[in-house]
């Protein structure tokens, strides 16, 4: 392998040895990683961490292995590399679209693979901006498109989502925002897959410099909470056709909740090797407005989404979330 090809895999912290979990084996990378299993061979020993199992060969870290998706350039059809080019989408859009009421029919389903006594965290209907739908007034047609069961501990919820536009007026609030978004945007700190474990000690996971949105929301909240004002993490979905796990961070100002998604600013403020258009009138809309697409759960600080047993899922028991929207 080149120096030109190891360069940009050198962008992403390996997970320490103490956090890892060393159960992906080769074949899997390979789908992860959007290669061959003869060219993940070559690629993945060197670049990551790893045991060898006797019989399965090299073992990899689930979360390292995402992060070599997205860091190292191995393939545009990689799953990280997919997801990221179609969730931020929305940015693009025209700006009352990010605000006005949207309509949704959310699912939400479990691991396929096994887990002990799966439970998933449902959604918050008492949040701001959010409000349930009696399923009897979905249209016929969204019914149609996304009638297949969803089987417990899956559910299935219609909600009115409203976002709000705001801007945090505080100038101590907005300086402890641009440090924390300055890190990123500098690479001081890199925003990277982080395992569930590393999330809940957000300062240890931001002082190996690795973050993603679980570690920022936490860490923001703290730091706002530290200096006196009322602040708190929040965690759920960012809804589409295909959804993923978000988690963005609350401010108590003039009477109400206003948010800081200081990932959505940073992703839309330019970082070019992520894909996504920059957006600087949406990163703008970071610092204090709410999103029509944000779906919050009832998730104390941030804390995992799905559980196993009473403790967080590994990592590669993912939900499968889609959302249908559709209009009033």
């Amino acid at each position: 392998m080149t120096p030109s090809r190891l360069e940009p895999i050198e962008r992403f912290e390996r997970v320490p040895s103490e956090f890892a979990r060393y159960a992906v084996d080769l074949e899997a990378a390979a789908r992860l990683l959007g290669l061959s299993t003869e060219r993940t061979a070559e690629l993945a020993p060197e670049a990551l961490p790893h045991e060898t199992d006797p019989e399965r060969g090299p073992m990899f870290d689930y979360v390292d292995v995402m992060n070599l998706a997205l860091f190292a350039g191995t393939s545009r059809d990689s799953i990280p590399e997919l997801a990221l080019r179609f969730l931020l989408r929305f940015a693009s859009g025209a700006r009352p679209s990010w605000y006005e009421p949207r309509h949704w029919l959310v699912r939400v389903r479990a691991p396929r693979e096994e887990c002990e006594a799966v439970r998933l965290l449902r959604p918050d209907l008492a949040a701001p901006g959010v409000e349930e739908i009696d399923p009897r007034d979905l249209p016929v047609a969204t019914a149609t498109a996304a009638k297949a069961a969803v089987e417990p501990p899956g559910y299935e919820v219609a909600v009115r989502l409203t976002g709000a536009e705001a801007t945090v007026g505080e100038p101590e609030v907005q300086a402890i925002y641009d440090d924390m978004l300055e890190s990123l945007l500098s690479g001081t700190v890199v925003y990277q897959s982080v395992s569930e474990e590393l999330r809940m000690l957000h300062e240890r996971a931001w002082d190996l410099g690795m973050a993603d949105c679980v570690v920022v929301s936490r860490l923001l909240a703290q730091r706002l909470r530290e200096a006196g004002y009322q602040a708190r993490a929040r965690r759920g979905y960012l809804l589409g056709l295909v959804g993923s796990d978000h988690s963005w961070c609350e401010y108590f100002e003039d009477g109400r909740w206003k948010t800081l998604d200081l990932v959505f600013a940073f992703l839309a403020g330019g970082a070019g090797h992520r894909r996504i258009q920059a957006s600087p009138e949406f990163a703008a809309a970071c610092r204090g407005g709410r999103f029509n697409r944000l779906l919050p759960c009832e998730s104390e600080e941030a804390s995992a989404l799905i559980l196993s047993g009473g403790e967080p899922a590994p990592p590669w028991a993912l939900a499968g979330v889609s959302a249908h929207p559709w209009e009033s």
